[in-house]
């Protein structure tokens, strides 16, 4: 190659990174700029409202988290669970209602609830910071999302889901640190079971079995289990309090509300996964959706920037005592039972086409579960 052939390479080199470095400050420029003008026009709007997970801890630190960052955008925050928030929106928009902003809560409440639905926007538009849309902040440098075609459900976060907790005075871990040691005959009746129709993690853990055992196993398993079971609830909290008071000494899908109740002193031990088949990661409650049609659009996009930023995701990963995504927030508060850990069998499944029950498995649990 001679040197006029390399010096017309060093040129078009520099002129390139020179168009590159110009797109991006003018990228740069673009989002601070539509930045400032999101964030006047949230302070007009005057509030933002956030349904979310239930729980008083989380609900506190969401609340004064974002109230420090943005004193002058109130922020109205109701907790609940997945399906009961899908079905106050649904209410409301059927009589013409739209109250809400921002969703956060769980890829099957997303893909089963909001998206048929039709009440989401795409998230990605609506993300402006650069520490929020540089993937290298985030784990597997990139943004995640439950819905990879659409990008309608963003997830923040992903954990191993601990699928079973025991009261410690009536049962030893190794007596049921596998999964068919539930079916044994001494635990009939001594079993509350999250109830795996509705979204939540009832639901999940009945999906990722149907995953791990093959649909006839699974079946197997979901009659034999339902037979085993002394009740079957909706109500995460309640169940928890069973177990730490002894009523029922063993719960199958405790959900991640169990950090908080952990918190406020019940006492209970935590089967983070099965020897023989392991568990699921999940988002718990850490996916956010942008609803359609918001009432205070600007203050949700500050919300929820806010949300995915370092200090957005510190606030609800101590919360929630969550495994964030992102890089740069710690997860040395998160109880040890959530770390993934090496060599353990996990599915991800919390993607689309896994965070839905296929109608044959809807079908045999609605006949097996169903009231």
């Amino acid at each position: 190659m001679n040197n006029h052939v390399k010096f017309s390479l060093a040129i078009v080199a520099l002129l390139t990174l020179f168009v590159v470095d110009f797109a991006w400050a003018q990228g740069e420029s673009g989002r601070q700029q539509k930045w400032n003008t999101a964030l006047s026009q949230a302070k007009t709007e005057g509030k933002v409202v956030v349904l979310g997970p239930p729980g008083d801890r989380i609900r506190e630190a969401i609340t004064q988290g974002f109230s420090k960052a943005f004193p002058d955008i109130g922020l109205e925050f109701s907790g609940a669970r997945g399906g009961e928030l899908a079905t106050k929106v649904k209410a409301e928009r059927d009589a013409g209602i739209y109250s809400v902003d921002i969703v956060i809560n769980g890829s099957s409440t997303a893909n089963a609830y909001f998206k048929p639905m039709k009440a989401l926007d795409p998230i990605e538009p609506a993300l402006i910071l650069p520490e929020v849309i540089n993937p290298k902040k985030w784990r597997d440098n990139r943004l995640e999302f439950s819905d990879p075609s659409t990008h309608l459900d963003f997830v923040f976060s992903t954990q191993n889901n601990a699928p079973l907790i025991f009261n410690p005075a009536q049962v030893k871990a190794q007596q049921v640190d596998k999964l068919y040691d539930l079916l044994d005959p001494k635990w009939k009746g001594k079993i509350a079971l999250q109830d795996p129709i509705p979204s939540g993690t009832g639901n999940g853990n009945f999906r990722w079995l149907w995953h791990v055992l093959g649909p006839e196993k699974a079946k197997d398993f979901y009659r034999k289990i339902r037979a085993q079971a002394a009740v079957v609830d909706r109500d995460q909290r309640r169940q928890i309090e069973w177990v730490a008071q002894g009523k029922y000494p063993i719960n199958f899908g405790p959900g991640t509300v169990m950090y908080q109740l952990e918190k406020r002193g019940l006492k209970f031990g935590v089967i983070p996964y099965f020897k023989d088949y392991g568990a699921y990661l999940t988002p718990g409650f850490g996916t956010a959706m942008l609803i359609n049609r918001a009432p205070h659009p600007n203050a949700a996009l500050v919300f929820l920037n806010w949300l995915l930023s370092k200090d957005g995701q510190t606030v609800f990963s101590k919360g929630m005592g969550y495994v964030s995504r992102r890089v740069d927030v710690s997860s040395d508060h998160v109880p040890p039972y959530w770390v993934p850990k090496p060599g353990v069998k996990y599915w991800p499944g919390y993607y689309e086409e896994d965070a839905t029950m296929s109608p044959e498995q809807a079908k045999f649990l609605k006949a097996t579960f169903g009231r």
